[in-house]
């Protein structure tokens, strides 16, 4: 996985707006970007996470 913190969040987000054809307010610009970077590290977490043979989904989630 790539590090997130190497990635050009800003230049990211300008070229996938582009490629979909999704025109991003220069106003919600800056949060969007933030929170690419914040979902990036969280996933980051999360991936880090070493699963066994063993572990499956759940069917059903019950807290």
């Amino acid at each position: 996985m790539t590090d997130p913190a190497t990635v050009d969040w800003s230049a990211y987000v300008e070229s996938t707006a582009a490629a979909i054809g999704l025109a991003i307010d220069p106003a919600f610009r800056d949060g969007v970007v933030a929170n690419l970077e914040r979902i990036a590290q969280v996933a980051q977490v999360v991936n880090a996470i070493e699963l066994g043979d063993a572990d499956e989904a759940a069917g059903v989630y019950r807290p």
